[in-house]
């Protein structure tokens, strides 16, 4: 059957099952069943797809290393299905909002040979630019502004992209100062994708692993943190200001 016949039996436009079959949209179970059902499948072939759904979208998904391709091939798609995203960054600029001579800086000392993973975090950014741009919502601790990745320049130039994001609208970024003292993020940085027509997700990145959490009680702690650490922000004028005057402050090193 076409994609027009497909969609036409479950009720949706071609464009989304042409998203299923290119893994650009994440697929629910109830969509799976519903798929599985206008192709008229036998009830030994439905129950042997549907059992190999069960472990979609479960909670604490661990990815080793070796399979991290995979894993950012899922956080870009959930990515670009997002609504909004709230970034809660303790030590990096958020991947979304990097410049391409500061990813570069941050990967290759981990992955020597780093342009394919430079080039895919570029991509990921079209999410910004698209005509209806997801909601991005950064909360950077204050050391974020200050430590040097890849040299003066380099994060000067880094910071006064970040300012140009905020003047297009396209972000809201919020300064965590030093004076905020004890938070309740310091466990560690976070990401929160919300979406239309889906509970939200967390996904929660480190060295060797990445983890997306969907169980409700665990995503419901880390929503009342983003909103703690939110409400522990400067507002956004005062952020871009900070910002401005330690882009300035990099831009002085270099010159020295």
């Amino acid at each position: 059957m076409s994609a027009r016949e497909v969609g036409r039996r479950i009720g949706v436009h071609s464009n989304t099952i042409s998203r299923y079959e290119n893994a650009t949209k994440v697929i629910s179970v109830n969509e799976v069943s519903a798929l599985l059902g206008a192709m008229e499948c036998s009830p030994e072939e439905r129950n042997h797809v549907l059992k190999l759904t069960e472990d979609i979208g479960r909670p604490n998904w661990y990815v080793s290393q070796s399979h991290i391709p995979d894993q950012m091939s899922t956080l870009i798609m959930y990515e670009q299905e997002a609504a909004a995203i709230t970034a809660v960054s303790l030590v990096l600029i958020p991947g979304l909002l990097q410049t391409r001579d500061y990813a570069r800086a941050v990967i290759s000392p981990v992955v020597p040979a780093s342009d394919p993973l430079v080039m895919s975090r570029m991509g990921r950014k079209d999410v910004l630019d698209r005509e209806n741009p997801v909601r991005l919502t950064a909360v950077l601790d204050e050391a974020v502004l200050s430590r040097a990745v890849g040299g003066p320049a380099i994060m000067a130039t880094q910071l006064r992209y970040l300012l140009r994001q905020v003047e297009r609208g396209v972000v809201d970024v919020r300064v965590l100062p030093f004076s905020a003292g004890v938070h309740a993020a310091m466990s560690g940085p976070f990401d929160v994708l919300e979406f239309a027509d889906a509970s939200p997700i967390i996904y929660v990145e480190s060295l060797a692993r990445g983890e997306f959490v969907d169980e409700a009680d665990d995503v419901n702690r880390f929503l009342a943190t983003r909103d703690t650490v939110i409400g522990a922000a400067m507002n956004t004028a005062d952020s871009a200001a900070l910002i401005a005057a330690r882009a300035e402050l990099h831009a002085e090193s270099e010159a020295s």
